[in-house]
């Protein structure tokens, strides 16, 4: 059985249980004070094994920004951009995606989250450092949430949990996309249903005033809880047409889950703990420093893997070799009949082939075809490359399209060797910025043609986004609406001469 270590941490304990394959094994709890501290010091001194830390804290942000579509280094630099921007004081952030738009730039909707105040995580964070404990990820509770809605038929839910030791959890997802989280602390003097009845409105509200519910949208809430719980919360919670009620008990989410645990009160902990035992998110807090060690322990024990592998291999090789040995001896003889066999079956077929003769002329038309084309066959990217480069010197061209071809009947100039088929590429795009200053368009795609053809290529306008010739229909080209100038041209390349 695999065994693991799950930490979950509220803004004044850590609580801390060994996991045996999917059961509890032992549970700790260690308040956040220099005793709690020692003490949970000398338990990672046992663990050998990967850990997962699970936060739930109130000061954990979420922020949406739409941003350019990038990728690489430029995505990167962007991210980063923005994170020292919302988050410059934690090193507790990510940045996921929502959805890519589909009309315009096709810009990308992304959600910034961070946990604000680092000053809770890291003490206990230096202590799993110091003892070189493989740490998995530092994940929230609302990105475990996640899989628990992924099979909910509304598209705007939300969802409602409480976890003992730090408060009752609100987690509004759009289209089943996390936007939003709110954890509000419980006092010793109000229940679970109370918290509820009293934070269900202000939710309400709040998502209202942030636009993230539409107006006139029902909100379907889905509260997690013990049944004794839920049948009170049936009573209490008032009917409103904006509401719409969904009661789940634990127990049947622990059945759906396989979660060996008996629930004795509304605490819904235990099945994020498990939920992220069993599907822990690519997406964490955590950084590369932070899981150093769980990345050196991983590469041991791929390395102790692959060193058993070995010798197991050497051993049925060995093994193998041993036993072929004997079979080699009996094979030989009968390989030696079945050639004899095959190269006689093999002369009968030969005799029974018509006789064939191809002319000296064509052999030599073939070879000499195959000799140009392997001196002129140009690669594709070989004839695009200037293209790419002066499509870096014009920004305001955007390509919509590319298509290329061998053309034999292509005319050549006199530079040019008209022997070898003419490669011939069609770029249809768009010339954006200039909204109706159709003449500063023209000399743009002009100056673009001409620069063309100072690299070599023949450059013919197939469209231009208004038609200024004597028998042409001077009339704007675009779509209704569309704020980009339409062109196509031809261009043709052969070897020069």
């Amino acid at each position: 059985m695999s065994h693991h270590l799950l930490l979950f941490l509220s803004s004044d304990r850590l609580h801390a249980q060994l996991m045996d394959g999917g059961s509890i094994a032992a549970q700790y709890e260690f308040p956040d004070s220099p005793d709690g501290h020692d003490a949970f010091s000398v338990l990672l001194q046992s663990v050998s094994f990967p850990a997962y830390l699970l936060v739930d804290l109130i000061e954990e942000d979420f922020r949406q920004e739409t941003v350019p579509h990038l990728i690489g280094g430029k995505r990167t630099a962007l991210l980063q951009r923005k994170f020292e921007q919302f988050y410059r004081a934690t090193p507790f952030r990510q940045a996921t995606l929502l959805q890519r738009q589909k009309g315009g730039r096709r810009d990308d909707d992304m959600l910034f989250s961070a946990l604000t105040n680092p000053a809770l995580i890291l003490p206990w964070l230096d202590i799993v450092m110091a003892r070189r404990t493989p740490l998995m990820g530092i994940y929230s509770v609302p990105q475990i949430s996640a899989p628990l809605v992924k099979d909910h038929p509304s598209d705007h839910l939300l969802l409602i949990s409480w976890e003992k030791y730090s408060g009752l959890r609100q987690t509004y997802f759009s289209d089943h996309r996390l936007q939003i989280s709110r954890l509000t602390p419980i006092t010793a003097d109000l229940t679970f249903q109370q918290a509820v009845v009293a934070e269900l409105g202000r939710t309400y509200q709040y998502l209202k005033s942030l636009s993230l519910l539409p107006s006139g949208q029902t909100l379907d809430v889905r509260l997690l809880g013990h049944s004794r719980d839920l049948t009170e919360l049936q009573l209490e919670l008032p009917r409103d047409a904006d509401m719409r009620y969904e009661f789940v008990d634990l127990a049947d989410i622990a059945g759906q889950l396989s979660i060996d645990y008996d629930f004795t009160d509304s605490d819904a902990s235990q099945v994020f703990l498990h939920q992220l035992l069993a599907e822990p998110p690519k997406a964490n807090y955590a950084n590369t420093e932070h899981t150093r060690y769980n990345t050196l322990w991983q590469l041991r024990n791929v390395l102790s893997w692959a060193s058993a592998a070995l010798l197991l291999g050497s051993l049925l090789f060995a093994a193998a070799d041993i036993w072929q040995s004997r079979e080699n001896a009996d094979e030989a003889a009968s390989l030696k009949i079945q050639t004899q066999r095959i190269r006689e079956e093999a002369r009968q077929i030969t005799l029974t082939f018509p006789a064939t003769h191809t002319p000296a002329s064509e052999m030599k038309t073939a070879v000499s075809v195959m000799h140009k084309l392997d001196e002129h066959g140009h690669m594709p990217g070989d004839v695009l490359r200037p293209v790419s480069s002066m499509m870096d010197r014009y920004p305001q061209i955007e390509l919509d399209e590319l298509s290329w071809r061998m053309d034999v009947a292509e005319p050549g100039t006199n530079n040019t060797r008209i022997d070898v088929p003419a490669r011939t590429i069609t770029l249809n795009g768009r010339l954006t910025g200039f909204s109706n200053n159709y003449r500063a368009a023209l000399d743009y795609l002009e100056n673009f043609r001409r620069d063309l053809s100072a690299q070599g290529y023949q450059v013919a306008v197939l469209r231009r986004p208004l038609d200024v010739s004597p028998g042409g229909n001077i009339a704007d080209q675009r779509e209704p609406g569309a704020e980009a100038l339409g062109f196509s041209l031809k261009l043709s390349w052969r070897p020069p001469a």
